[in-house]
Parts: C-alpha cells; sequence; structure tokens
C-alpha cells in the first residue's frame, strides 16, 4: 500500500506523453486518419455535388468594378491627408509617463499597507528620476560650461520643460495619492 502512495507521489517524466482514451485518433496510424478525413470531406461534399456544377461567375461580369490602381485608398486622398497631423514620439511618451505617475497614484491611495505605500512611493520617485532627473542634472553640468548664447538658451528652454514635466508628474501624485505617510 505504501508503495503505490509513492509512486503516485513522483512527479512525471519529461518523456511521458498523455494518452487520451477519448481521443478519436486513438490507435490509428497517419495514413489511417487521412483516410478517414479524405472519407468524410467526401461524404460531405456529396450533399453540395448539384451545386458544385453550376459555374462560378467571372469578375468580369461582376456588379462591382474593380480598381487598376493598388495605391489607391481612401486614406492616400489628398482632403485626408490634410487632415491627420505627423505623430509626435516625444508627446506620446510624455503621455504614457504621466500615465504611469496616474496608475502608481492611484495604486498608493488603494493600497492598505504603510511598507505597501512606502514600495510605491519609491517606486513613482525612481520613475521620475530615469526619466527627468538625471536628464535635468546632465543638462544643468552641460549648461555651466557652454559658452553659445544660442545653445545657453535651447538649454534654458529644455531645462524649464523638464522642471515643468516633474512639477505635472507633482501634481498627477498630489491629486490622485492625497494621503502621504
Amino acid at each position: 500500500m505504501k508503495t503505490i502512495n509513492v509512486i503516485d507521489e513522483l512527479p512525471v517524466r519529461a518523456g511521458l506523453k498523455v494518452v487520451r482514451l477519448n481521443n478519436p485518433n486513438y490507435g490509428l496510424t497517419d495514413d489511417e486518419i487521412l483516410e478517414r478525413n479524405e472519407f468524410i470531406a467526401w461524404y460531405i461534399q456529396r450533399d453540395y455535388a448539384q451545386l458544385l456544377i453550376i459555374p462560378n461567375k467571372t469578375h468580369e461580369d461582376s456588379f462591382f468594378w474593380e480598381m487598376a490602381d493598388s495605391e489607391y485608398s481612401a486614406f492616400n486622398t489628398h482632403d485626408f491627408q490634410r487632415t491627420i497631423e505627423p505623430f509626435d514620439r516625444y508627446g506620446y511618451a510624455m503621455k504614457k509617463i504621466m500615465e504611469r505617475v496616474k496608475d502608481l497614484a492611484i495604486l498608493h491611495s488603494v493600497v492598505g499597507s504603510d511598507e505597501d505605500r512606502l514600495q510605491i512611493r519609491k517606486r513613482y520617485e525612481s520613475l521620475v528620476e530615469i526619466e527627468f532627473r538625471a536628464q535635468l542634472v546632465n543638462l544643468l553640468v552641460r549648461f555651466r560650461y557652454t559658452a553659445s548664447q544660442d545653445r545657453r538658451l535651447t538649454m534654458k528652454q529644455r531645462i524649464a520643460e523638464i522642471n515643468r514635466r516633474i512639477l505635472e508628474c507633482k501634481r498627477i501624485w498630489e491629486q490622485y495619492a492625497p494621503w502621504d505617510i
């Protein structure tokens, strides 16, 4: 009795295959399976034999006209092209970062334990650090050593934009996670 329990508790070897006795292909060779499937297909098509005799209508007789130019599409027209704007990758990336901050803030406000809240707060801070603060520090160092006024102006604008993004993250965090530790 004990040997049966020990055998039942042993893990299954990787080379073993599950045999399903209710499988319709159980015990049949590949040729027998192919012959059975051909017979079933023949038997089903026998009901539609009269319909298969009717000739098919050609495309020339069809009611709908075909386009000679395969490049034509409603989306290639001037009216459609005029309405769309080029895809803004940076804007899309910023939108996704702000959504991530919002998700973390909502998660922070929902979680019950202080440990989890602290961990989510650290995840939020690391997200802002990775996405914005490291880039901001790099720009500030480069700004100090840049002599060209034009480059300094563009760097000031970029620094102001990154600061604005950090403040936006902070605003979203405070809006959705008002109960801080």
